[in-house]
């Protein structure tokens, strides 16, 4: 035969040649990629990130928010990535997967626009009931992170808390009316639209304000406005150091000696929150204020 002089293939050996071959021409797979990484533009959608357990890689002023916010200690991980205005060198540097803001905020900067995936939210601005709509936009801000399941847990731990504050707060019937100071003469009154109502509204308790308010919730008045309501007023307080005093320096001046709780030496005061948050917001503020609620009635207790 014409092949009777060839040696004898040691198809073992080729095998294993292949083999080896093939190994190396496939490409590897890589190990598991870390999660992405947000950036956010608002206070809002950034205390919402920190509920969700998101990783947050930055967010404008943090510090701030700390104080004046509803979470006293954000994750170390969490940069400044500026006051007001987004620092862009701070952002190329952090080089996040998404930065979300609200559509209130204005157009983010078009070359964050260009370079990432932005995202939008909007809160506060339609006619539907306000508990729903923060209770949907903590749905969108879950779904943009691809992980909706976050939410619904998140949202079902809330809604069984506030259950049990209504339970507590069911045997207070005196209106409230909360309020921010600006000044000595001009407050602040939330009614209709604000986080502090959407509170009341699930808590089951009466707001003494009924006037229009604007689209956040609020109508800006003078003292003497106040004058003539029974209602009793819940101030919500700045951070420590900053307006502390303020029943004191309140009940000093002219008008506000002639304001029903003033006058009653029966103020309540609560805790700073971000008064334009989400639902880590509102439960602060609903704490807080059954907290409060229940000084003035000792008789109750927390189950």
């Amino acid at each position: 035969m014409i092949f009777s002089n060839l040696p004898a293939v040691n198809t073992t050996k080729i095998l294993s040649i292949l083999s080896c071959y093939i190994s190396l021409s496939l490409p590897t797979v890589s190990q598991a990629s870390e999660p992405p990484t947000y950036i956010a533009l608002s206070w809002t959608v950034a205390e919402t990130l920190v509920a969700l357990d998101a990783p947050l890689k930055g967010m404008l002023s943090p510090g701030s928010y700390e104080k004046w916010g509803s979470i006293r200690s954000l994750p170390e991980s969490v940069f400044d990535i500026g006051l007001s205005q987004p620092n862009l060198e701070i952002i190329t540097q952090l080089d996040p997967d998404v930065i979300m803001s609200e559509t209130y905020l204005s157009t983010i900067d078009e070359r964050l626009s260009k370079n990432y995936n932005t995202q939008l939210f909007s809160t506060y601005d339609s006619d539907q009931n306000t508990w729903s709509e923060l209770l949907e936009f903590t749905r969108n801000v879950s779904i943009s992170i691809a992980q909706p399941e976050m939410a619904e847990d998140y949202i079902n731990t809330i809604e069984a808390e506030m259950e049990n504050l209504k339970v507590i707060a069911k045997s207070w019937s005196e209106p409230l009316l909360i309020i921010r100071a600006l000044d000595d003469r001009h407050i602040r009154v939330y009614g209709e639209n604000s986080l502090p109502q959407a509170v009341l509204d699930r808590l089951g308790l009466p707001n003494a304000w009924d006037r229009p308010t604007t689209r956040w919730g609020f109508t800006v008045v003078g003292v003497e406005e106040l004058i003539g309501i029974e209602a009793r007023l819940v101030i919500v307080e700045g951070p420590a150091g900053v307006s502390n005093d303020i029943t004191d320096r309140l009940s000093n001046y002219g008008l506000w000696q002639h304001v029903h709780s003033v006058k009653e030496d029966s103020v309540i005061t609560v805790p700073p929150f971000w008064i334009f948050g989400a639902l880590p917001s509102a439960y602060q503020f609903a704490n807080n204020l059954v907290d409060a609620l229940l000084q003035e009635q000792p008789t109750t207790q927390r189950p």
